[in-house]
């Protein structure tokens, strides 16, 4: 696999924040030698939603994210440390002028119902994505043509030089979907986003929405059969629910994020395993900028200034983490800037601010009163409540309205139904995620705002070839977003691990360089 130098080197490591609580935690007693591995069981997992569909590329859908991994694959793909590792692709090649990328396809790869996977469907899904506006759209616009000389070939030349572009090709909504079962219909329609067919470890079997999906092992995977001989997700939405079925034996890994508060039992409770790591994620409100009165500068600086992210960390967070500082993660340190900082604590100057724009308090002491939806999930309460009564102090009476995640994008990215709302998401895995979150045709950027100076400094920073060059070039853009405060940084996200002590050969263990996150092909259960 050969790599010019000045593609991104930071996925190779994760920033170690500097907060001792967000090391790895383990219940139970450790193992002294690695056992023998076991073929066979079933493996299950509390998951929190349902997906959209079974459509891996259409459109954003994170609770379909983590199922997918283990139905489908992509050319290439990003491990637990985020490096870039092969999947269909076994390599690749970059011509000197950083324009053309040849992949060389695995040969023998099978669509779970037979039929042989080719270049043609790997050139066919990343045409369909430019062509419908798929999620990954505006990360592969950069595309110029695709090509596929033979049946284990791909050819993709960018209309330039583009550093970002391997590594989103590995992170998300670029899974190869089969051509033979999509070409000529309406992608969003089509019967396989309810029966999927991919190359991934894992077939379909069936979806009873709300209660289960179950997968069965591939046993022509190209990678070498599966483990386990099945995967059920039980649907669980309800967090505090999800953690009960774990104790009780029912499932074998919490995927459903626990409160935070429960970790320290957790990691006491025998025969479970707890693992709480830094993450590139970082939690953040944003704003509804279609409308007043949270299109204002104003208002924005006095919310940045009434919220105590310290706070949030202890009391919604429990302690894990850090109140973030800045307008990007410092997980991928080349490209935070340390000196664009929001504002300190500051709920008297908030009130100046407030009485500056002629946001009086009524007799109530009520200045303005704002929505604020969020996702369901203790950690995403706690924060909103925390919100809610800061704003409180300063005279802003927050609505909150706690959604799953498909009524929460209906209100908020189709209705636009919102005045402040909280999200979170990996930053990377280059710092050009930064133009999906706040650049004007960003895929996550849905509050419309738009601040041309800085999409001409994102396009400019994806077209340099060095850390170098690009740096100062992100730096203004945090600059620029200070200024502006489209967004709130809050805190600074760790990763919770929840599972049971005879689950092997997860990704942030065993699977280091192997698998992607979710990917539960090297999975084996020790059950006594």
């Amino acid at each position: 696999m050969h790599k010019r130098k000045w593609l991104p080197t930071v996925l190779s490591a994760i920033l170690v924040l500097a907060i001792a609580s967000a090391s790895v935690g383990c219940g139970g007693k450790q193992t002294p030698t690695q056992p023998t591995t076991k073929k066979g069981g079933t493996l299950v997992v509390a998951y929190w939603d349902d997906p959209i569909s079974f459509n891996p590329d259409a459109k954003v859908d994170d609770a379909g994210y983590g199922i997918y991994q283990n139905i489908f694959n992509k050319l290439v793909t990003l491990d637990a440390d985020y490096n870039i590792i092969p999947d269909l692709a076994e390599k690749w090649e970059i011509s000197p002028d950083g324009k053309t990328y040849t992949f060389h396809l695995a040969k023998n790869v099978k669509w779970h119902d037979g039929q042989p996977f080719t270049a043609e469907d790997a050139k066919w899904t990343l045409e369909t994505i430019l062509e419908k506006k798929g999620q990954a759209f505006a990360n592969l616009q950069v595309i110029e043509k695709v090509e596929a000389p033979d049946p284990t070939t791909l050819v993709v030349t960018l209309k330039q030089p583009n550093a970002p572009f391997l590594s989103f090709l590995a992170w998300y909504g670029t899974f190869i979907m089969p051509k033979h079962i999509y070409e000529g219909t309406d992608w969003l329609n089509n019967p396989a986003n309810q029966k999927p067919v991919g190359t991934g470890p894992f077939r379909f079997v069936e979806w009873q929405k709300g209660d289960h999906i179950t997968l069965e092992a591939n046993p022509d995977y190209f990678k070498g059969a599966p483990l386990l001989d099945k995967v059920i997700y039980r649907i669980i939405p309800d967090a505090s629910t999800a953690l009960q079925a774990f104790l009780n034996g029912e499932v074998d890994i919490d995927q459903t994020r626990p409160s935070l508060s429960e970790v320290p039992n957790l990691q006491k409770t025998p025969g479970v395993k707890v693992m709480v790591l830094p993450a590139p994620s970082r939690h953040y409100v944003t704003f509804n900028f279609t409308k007043d009165p949270t299109r204002k500068l104003e208002l924005r600086k006095a919310i940045a200034l009434a919220i105590n992210r310290q706070e949030i960390v202890e009391k919604a967070l429990k302690g894990f983490g850090a109140p973030a500082k800045g307008f990007y993660t410092p997980a991928i340190a080349w490209a935070y800037n340390d000196k664009a900082t929001l504002p300190d604590y500051n709920p008297e100057e908030a009130k100046r601010i407030l009485d500056q724009a002629g946001f009086t308090p009524d007799k109530d002491g009520v200045r303005l009163r704002l929505t604020l939806p969020y996702f369901t999930g203790a950690e995403w309460k706690d924060i909103a409540t925390i919100i809610k009564a800061n704003l409180k102090e300063v005279g802003i009476e927050v609505k909150l309205e706690e959604l799953e995640i498909s009524a929460w994008m209906k209100k908020v990215i189709d209705n636009k139904d919102f005045d402040l709302t909280l999200l979170d998401g990996f930053q990377g895995p280059d710092p050009d995620n930064l133009r999906l979150r706040v650049g004007t045709k960003g895929s996550i950027q849905f509050m419309g705002y738009s601040n041309p100076e800085i999409d001409r400094l994102l396009e400019e920073a994806a077209g340099k070839t060095t850390t170098a060059e690009r740096a100062p070039l992100y730096f203004k853009v945090q600059e620029l977003m200070a200024q502006d405060l489209p967004i709130v940084p809050l805190s600074e996200v760790v990763a919770l691990w929840l599972f049971r002590d005879y689950v092997h050969g997860l990704s942030v263990l065993e699977g280091k360089g192997k698998v992607t996150f979710y990917d539960y092909s090297l999975v084996w259960l020790d059950k006594k």
